[in-house]
């Protein structure tokens, strides 16, 4: 009885390795597709994502919520400390980083601070 379930998963398995095989690719040359290109460099970091208006309105975010910094505009060490302290007071992630998390619970709205910077540069430029 055992040979009878065994023979058909035995030959089921050798199938499928048989047909796995067939299918495996090497990365012997590059994709021939084409690679993705823009217009614009993608910007990879929050304070290259942020214009210095949005810079401003979350200074003055900081301050209103009691973590005085200058409205420099700049992500520099000052706003990150000031950021810093915010999270802590908050019991976040201490990051220094503006994350969307970090937006909201400074009253502020991620999708405007972000995409401001892209909306307020493309009506420069038209």
């Amino acid at each position: 009885m055992r040979r009878i379930i065994w023979l058909p998963l035995l030959l089921l398995a050798a199938c499928h390795a048989h047909q796995v095989q067939g299918k495996q690719t090497t990365m012997e040359a590059p994709p021939k597709e084409p690679q993705v290109s823009s217009e614009r460099p993608v910007r990879t970091t929050p304070g290259g994502m942020l214009d210095p208006t949005a810079m401003k309105k979350l200074q003055a975010a900081l301050s209103r919520h009691g973590v005085k910094t200058p409205e420099s505009g700049q992500l520099d060490e000052e706003t990150q400390a000031a950021i810093r302290k915010f999270q802590a007071n908050e019991k976040m992630a201490k990051t220094g980083m503006p994350d969307y998390d970090t937006l909201r619970r400074l009253g502020l709205d991620p999708k405007q601070i972000y995409l401001g910077g892209t909306q307020r540069a493309s009506r420069k430029t038209q």
